[in-house]
């Protein structure tokens, strides 16, 4: 079964396909708009796995496909690669009536899409993500970027896809972690915007790859609820901040580290717990609210980080959604409602986290 959404930016909106056979619904959405040339954009893995399957559906409709790999993981958020991926572009004889398709998790997603959007002053995208993250998260909502030393995605853009299609069935091909990184976007607009999705991730005993949730149903409920804050907040302006729960923290725990050491997943989980704890004191979360989501955040393997690392004050302070020398922290008031607060030390956050480590046996 197929599961649409969409996401309403009046001529701009667009569709998410999510659920099994996503992938021959993008062949019917080309041959209806037909392009001028085809960029298939993937990674080296992700191509290994489903760039022949893909590219086979795509030359069905536009014999005019260019196949261009970039290589795994977050390191291929640079302005090396960007510079690169343009240029094939541009050997690949793409018109303005071109399209790339970023086929992958969220490093392509964010640089096949920032790609889109500078060539030619942007050309046609189409996202289709193929790990959980990418899924509930960041295929969807326009954001593209990429990292330099100072931060992650510190250059990017704002720039819609014309359509998502999820394709399921490429979650079987994920590592475990991966897996759990995309749970925790999942968690993340659960405690934010959705309770009844909350109540149901709570109720989960297993929320592993080969556990018991139904995934095409958490997929479903995440895209609804950031695409309905998408279409009233296109750029970030207001309530879409909310979708930054957890990620202050999680951006600089990254940047400390370097990028690629943790999963992008995994450090949100830490960000989301350093949030939680601060949302007792700041927005009145209760108590019995904050264990709920302690306990749900717990069931998500996170590997040990340095959290003493001077580094990462270095990147709590360069945090790009700093306004006026403070940091807008998005916090809890109760599960379902965020609330923003304004921090004049971000280290307020991180002291929170290593606070509510400390309260755990064993640690």
């Amino acid at each position: 079964m197929i599961e649409t959404v969409t996401v309403r930016l009046e001529d701009r909106s667009y569709p998410i396909l999510a659920g099994e056979g996503a992938w021959e619904k993008a062949g019917k959405h080309i041959r209806a708009r037909r392009p001028g040339g085809i960029a298939l954009v993937t990674d080296e893995r992700v191509g290994e796995l489903y760039g022949a399957k893909v590219r086979g559906i795509l030359e069905a409709e536009i014999p005019a496909v260019s196949y261009l790999e970039v290589p795994r993981g977050e390191g291929s958020k640079s302005f090396a690669l960007l510079e690169s991926l343009c240029r094939r572009l541009a050997v690949a004889g793409l018109n303005r009536d071109g399209l790339v398709v970023a086929l992958g998790g969220g490093v392509v997603g964010d640089l096949a899409g920032l790609a889109a959007s500078t060539y030619l002053r942007g050309i046609r995208l189409i996202q289709m993500p193929t790990t959980l993250l990418a899924m509930v998260d960041s295929s969807v909502g326009g954001k593209t970027g990429i990292n330099i030393p100072e931060g992650k995605n510190l250059v990017g853009t704002f720039y819609q896809p014309e359509a998502v299609f999820a394709e399921t069935g490429s979650l079987a091909t994920l590592e475990d972690r991966d897996w759990y990184s995309g749970l925790a976007e999942a968690v993340k607009i659960a405690i934010t915007l959705d309770e009844r999705l909350f109540e149901y991730l709570e109720g989960v005993t297993d929320p592993g790859p080969r556990g018991t949730m139904d995934i095409a149903r958490v997929i479903a409920a995440s895209c609804e609820r950031k695409a309905q804050i998408v279409s009233r907040d296109e750029r970030e302006g207001s309530v879409r901040m909310v979708l930054n729960f957890g990620h202050t923290l999680a951006h600089g725990i990254e940047g400390a580290l370097g990028y690629g050491k943790i999963r992008h997943g995994e450090a949100v989980v830490l960000g989301m717990k350093g949030a939680l704890a601060l949302s007792l004191s700041k927005c009145g979360l209760p108590e019995e609210q904050y264990g709920r989501v302690m306990d749900v955040l717990d069931r998500i393997p996170v590997p040990e980080v340095d959290l003493a690392s001077g580094k990462l004050e270095e990147f709590l302070n360069r945090d790009k959604k700093s306004f006026a020398g403070q940091v807008r922290a998005v916090l809890l008031r109760a599960i379902g409602e965020a609330c923003f607060v304004p921090l004049k030390d971000p280290l307020e956050l991180l002291d929170a986290l290593v606070h509510e480590i400390g309260k755990k046996p064993g640690t």
